[in-house]
């Protein structure tokens, strides 16, 4: 059987390689859904409590909220002059003249400042985070507009997965999904 719990977060991004209006500073009122499946528990009449699902998926949607995807690209004011792997919080803030705290406030935790904040991508890394902490979906869909939608399947995720993190990560996975 088949679950689905929808969760939703506020958020900003830009595309800069983006060939239209993308290519500037705007913001989405997003829409996650999140699909788990299994047998129903004959005692408890689930495959999962919705519960238990919000439990895993709302402190990785609240870190998405009111906050800006791939934060390097509206700060640097001249990107052709610094590699990606030098910027840092303290250089955003040395470049504008801020507070070195307000660009890190502006961060989603533990999403690479040189994320390219495509739908695509982000369900990519929305599914490796889940993946990480063992929870076990099945489909991501990410609704970015009322009529622009993406989605993620298991299996197209696992080729991913693995390119990036190599097997034995993808098996660490796997294993842990299966003793549940």
């Amino acid at each position: 059987m088949l679950l689905r719990k929808t969760y939703r977060f506020e958020a900003s991004h830009v595309l800069p390689r983006h060939p239209g209006k993308c290519s500037r500073l705007h913001g989405h009122s997003w829409v996650l859904h999140v699909e788990t499946e299994g047998q129903v528990n004959e005692e408890t009449g689930f495959v999962m409590d919705y519960a238990e699902m919000s439990a895993v998926v709302k402190p990785l949607v609240e870190k998405l909220d009111h906050r800006h995807l791939g934060a390097w690209c509206v700060f640097l004011k001249d990107r052709t002059k610094i590699d990606d792997s030098a910027i840092s919080d303290s250089l955003l803030a040395e470049i504008w003249g801020a507070d070195e705290d307000y660009f890190s406030s502006w961060k989603v935790p533990g999403l690479p400042l040189d994320f390219y904040p495509s739908s695509e991508n982000l369900l990519f890394w929305i599914g490796s985070q889940l993946a990480e902490i063992q929870f076990r979906w099945s489909k991501l869909a990410l609704e970015e507009t009322c009529t622009s939608y993406a989605e993620l399947g298991l299996d197209e995720f696992m080729v991913w997965y693995t390119n990036k993190n190599g097997f034995p990560a993808a098996q660490f996975v796997l294993e842990g999904w299966m003793k549940k």
